[in-house]
């Protein structure tokens, strides 16, 4: 049995298939590495992102299974950011590697390694549940500081559009500790949100670095 990973999961991807995807359509002045791992990772574990040095607004991302590249490339092509709308395909490279020019000087600003990133949503068990989450103008923020006021965390997407809605849901954490919650965002458009997304996931509100993702739910049904 040669499957290893990705032999599970989504749709039971075909063994073989590139976990790197190639990001088309973006903004050169605005993407980076950090933001680009910031979106794509609400889709799965992430290895490295190259921005390429000759064509700025293009990426290559490469996952850790292709289930994760297939799931990138279905729930967030078309996603607006920046202006543009993200072409999103399958990449015949099977690794994103690394060149000289990617370490030093400018290069350096177009290339991350996240293997050993703290700001992974999903790890050990939940690496096998990755959802297929759409991009919608409402955001679930998780690791929220109790002490947080909602000012707090409508500054923190201030300069995404002015947050239309927000509430504090319980966190359902198992071991019943209330030292933080969660929140619902929704923001005017789901590029505000997506660009809330991409510039906010793992900033800090008193110290605790919020976990940034879109969400399935809808304000109304949230008491």
């Amino acid at each position: 049995n040669d499957m290893g990973r990705g032999g599970y999961g989504m749709g039971g991807m075909p063994h073989g298939q590139s976990p790197v995807v190639l990001v088309n359509n973006l903004d050169p002045d605005r993407a980076t590495p950090e933001a680009l791992f910031n979106l794509f990772s609400t889709c799965g574990i992430i290895s490295r992102i190259k921005i390429l040095y000759n064509k700025r607004d293009s990426a290559l991302i490469q996952f850790e299974a292709p289930e994760y590249a297939e799931n990138a490339r279905m729930t967030l092509t078309g996603c607006p950011i920046w202006g543009r709308s993200l072409i999103i395909s399958n990449s015949k490279h099977l690794t994103v590697q690394a060149n000289r020019s990617d370490v030093e000087e400018e290069g350096a600003k177009l290339f991350g390694d996240y293997t050993a990133s703290a700001l992974h949503r999903y790890r050990g068990a939940a690496s096998r549940n990755v959802p297929s989450i759409e991009p919608s103008k409402l955001l679930h923020v998780s690791n929220v500081s109790a002490q947080a006021t909602e000012e707090d965390v409508k500054a923190l997407f201030a300069e995404h559009g002015p947050v239309a809605k927000l509430k504090f849901i319980a966190n359902r954490d198992q071991t019943g500790t209330q030292d933080r919650k969660m929140a619902l965002v929704e923001l005017p458009s789901v590029q505000d949100a997506a660009e809330g997304l991409a510039a906010q996931h793992g900033k800090t509100i008193d110290g605790l670095r919020v976990r940034v993702s879109f969400s399935t739910s809808t304000l109304d049904a949230v008491r």
